[in-house]
């Protein structure tokens, strides 16, 4: 990584400090997130297992109890703003400073499982004061300053490990070092950045990712609808409404939500899954029959400005500040993943995918089992029957409408429950019929398959000297319930519905390093990288390296790409070494690759005038997040 001098010689020197470093153990963490707002150098002294106020005995706890745990804006501790923190405990260790170094000093820092469950969006370490820059997301997490770090430092060795989401996770960061870090038990990703400037991840060890995840989005669905409904409970206690045929107050619907979360909490703990004799509606909701993330998954995700929740990127900004530049991947080593992605059909009504207030998508239809719920069809004509989480979701989302929920800490703006589907459910519309967005995910992003190295976006890299091995997909096929597809998906084909797909490394709208970046017009480069056993029984595409977008200045040579030793060139089938999509230009392949499943570059194509979503600017109208559309 090229550093700039004056970011070299920080990390140089909070390195030598490494004697007089703070030691962090199990007690800093005792009442949430571990904040870094201080230069210097720091390191762990502890196997940190992060559970804060981890004080549950589920054998006497109230399900009340039970469902609001660990969520900071009800334990009231002022440490913690009421907008950074609204979707709880995001982070073990934030850092919202400049110049720091983290030793993990050959221990470990990971979630407990009981906070994994009930925190589903988390990274043991967060490179800023929020999850989200300003206006972007489900919510608004800036209070006042948005604080991204600077000239920060992990190292190993040490592992990073149990997160229902991320190992590393950071948005606008500068001079990143990540070096012989063991990263294992991630759900989405290792390390995921987006417009960083300066990366090296280098010598780090992949093992394993999570593979014993007991629940669907469907269980954070329920988890963050539940504080609106409580809102409503506390605000309009006599409230009520028809719902499936029979009149339900908010102390029914909140009572049975917060019961069945209650009952898959006892349930993962006493034995790890959710017991499907015993509570047979939350299995039909909640279980995850893979154990694994049921989203894309990747190892390293290096993205421009915003979240990576769109198709893969086509165009680079013109804007160079939202391109993340100069990112090292080097010498790395994964292994052992599975992933799948479950494919949540999005109801649209009036032309607008139905959200709740906290953004998850209104499921009426299981894709896994392809059967509806929540409702059923008869003859033609649908009938509303609800369940725990959609009577949330439907009865705040016209409490929304009535503006009953008042002045108060949670945010409404994603909410886009429509007035003809509410008035179904209450038995007023009878020839009411669902139309299905399709290629979307629980939170309504585009499904792209998985990708264990992805590089979007970004101005000059080098990925050298990785090896991966041993990845598996267990995604099913699409169904085909399908009235149109997701507005941001594929630009080639927005009905490619890439759900099994697996790529080992992919580039997409990228470019050489600039010559403020280098001394040099330097191409960036994929080399000597090992891709080994890829799998994926219902992929239309399983790809070593995929060269995607309008890219153009990378250098690829020296790379073996095996993805299975019983399939040669086969002309037309899913496997392919290498493969260079239309768009990309001055993409140079050297001859001492080999790619055993072949090689495919497709015709060129002239560069469009205009396109609908250009990389790094707003995806959609709502702050780079899809909701509602």
């Amino acid at each position: 990584m090229k550093l700039s001098l004056l970011a070299a010689a920080l990390l140089v020197g909070s390195a030598a400090a490494q004697n007089g470093a703070q030691c962090l153990y199990n007690h800093h963490f005792a009442d949430g997130t571990f904040i870094i707002d201080q230069p210097g150098s720091y390191k762990l002294c502890d196997d940190i297992v992060f559970c804060p106020h981890n004080d549950i005995n589920i054998e006497t706890a109230s399900d009340e109890e039970i469902a609001q745990a660990f969520d900071p804006i009800e334990q009231g501790n002022p440490k913690y703003n009421n907008n950074e923190y609204a979707l709880g405990f995001f982070a073990a260790i934030a850092v919202q400073a400049d110049d720091v170094s983290l030793s993990l000093n050959g221990y470990s820092i990971a979630q407990c499982r009981e906070h994994a469950l009930m925190q589903r969006f988390f990274a043991v370490i967060e490179l800023a004061s929020a999850p989200f820059t300003p206006s972007v997301g489900p919510h608004n997490f800036v209070s006042t300053t948005f604080t991204p770090a600077k000239n920060f430092e992990l190292t190993g060795p040490g592992t990073v490990g149990l997160s229902s989401h991320h190992g590393v996770h950071g948005n606008e960061n500068e001079n990143v070092q990540i070096k012989g870090v063991t990263f294992k038990d991630f759900e989405v990703g290792a390390v995921s950045l987006n417009n960083v400037k300066g990366l090296e991840i280098k010598n780090c060890d992949i093992p394993n990712n999570r593979q014993d995840v007991p629940i669907l989005g469907s269980f954070s669905a329920a988890l963050k609808i539940r504080p609106y409904l409580k809102r409503l409970l506390e605000t309009n206690p006599d409230y009520s409404m028809t719902l499936g045929g029979t009149v339900k107050s908010v102390t029914d619907v909140y009572a049975t939500l917060v019961s069945h979360i209650a009952n898959v909490y006892k349930d993962v703990m006493q034995y790890g899954l959710i017991d499907q004799d015993a509570h047979p509606d939350e299995y039909q909701l909640y279980n995850n029959p893979n154990q694994v993330i049921d989203g894309p998954c990747y190892v390293f995700l290096v993205h421009g400005k915003g979240p990576a929740v769109g198709g893969f990127g086509e165009m680079q900004a013109t804007d160079i500040s939202a391109l993340s530049n100069n990112v090292d991947i080097l010498n790395n080593n994964a292994q052992n993943i599975k992933c799948f992605t479950n494919e949540v059909l999005a109801t649209v009504v009036d032309g607008f995918v139905q959200n709740d207030a906290r953004g998850a998508i209104m499921q009426f239809y299981n894709a896994l089992d392809e059967v509806y719920i929540g409702m059923v069809e008869t003859a033609g004509q649908y009938t509303y029957t609800g369940n725990a989480n959609l009577d949330a979701q439907i009865m705040i989302g016209k409490a929304l409408s009535q503006n009953l929920l008042g002045d108060n800490v949670l945010q409404t703006s994603t909410n886009s429950v429509g007035l003809p589907l509410v008035d179904w459910a209450e038995g007023n519309n009878p020839s009411f019929t669902p139309n299905f967005r399709c290629n979307g995910d629980s939170m309504h992003h585009v499904v792209k398959g998985s990708i264990m190295i992805r590089v979007e976006d970004c101005q000059g890299f080098n990925i050298k000297g990785n090896t991966i091995d041993d990845v598996e997909i267990l995604s099913k096929g699409p169904v085909e319930l399908c009235a149109d597809f997701h507005k941001g998906a594929s630009f080639l084909d927005g009905s490619d519905r890439m759900l099994a797909d697996l790529r080992g490394i992919s580039v997409a709208a990228v470019s050489a390093y600039d010559d403020s970046l280098s001394s040099g017009n330097d191409a960036s480069s994929i080399s000597h990288n090992t891709i080994t056993n890829l799998k994926s029984q219902s992929a239309n595409l399983i790809a070593g390296v995929d060269i995607q977008g309008f890219s153009e200045g990378v250098d690829i040579e020296n790379n073996y790409v095996n993805l299975d030793a019983t399939v040669g060139v086969v002309s037309d089938d899913k496997w392919v070494g290498l493969r260079i999509r239309q768009s990309a230009s001055a993409i140079f392949v050297k001859k001492n690759n080999n790619f055993v499943q072949g090689e495919i570059q497709e015709d060129r194509r002239k560069l469009p005038e205009y396109h609908p979503r250009p990389a790094g600017e707003t995806e959609w109208p709502n702050n780079g997040c899809p909701y509602g559309h």
